[in-house]
């Protein structure tokens, strides 16, 4: 029998990860090849929301790693072909940032929820 937490964790992360996919699609569609900027800040949009919705910290971990690589992989460059460059990789920053402001919203929501009103 296997536990919850494994299936929440494991539904999170694919959710996620289909999430991100969308977001590139979107990007991708939405911005040429040359305004990465653009599509760098779909893609620390998508992190932040899904870090914000997903309930497990493995889960968005996870898809921020995800969503970082598929910027670097598919969305840095100009050619639209799966290729790394290096440079791109400080970009991601970006993202990571996006997904902690977002885990922050959410663990600042918990926090208040569990406070009693007086």
């Amino acid at each position: 029998m296997r536990s919850p937490d494994v299936d929440e964790v494991a539904f999170g992360l694919a959710g996620g990860c289909v999430g991100v996919i969308g977001a590139a699609f979107v990007s991708a569609a939405a911005f040429p090849p040359a305004e990465t900027g653009a599509r760098l800040l779909v893609m620390a949009l998508a992190a932040g929301v899904i870090a914000a919705i997903v309930a497990d910290w493995r889960a968005w971990l996870g898809v921020t790693v995800f969503a970082a690589l598929v910027y670097v992989g598919f969305l840095a460059g100009h050619d639209g072909t799966l290729t790394v460059h290096g440079s791109a990789w400080a970009s991601t920053l970006l993202i990571a940032f996006a997904a902690l402001l977002g885990r922050g919203q959410r663990w600042m929501r918990q926090a208040l929820e569990r406070r009693p009103v007086h």
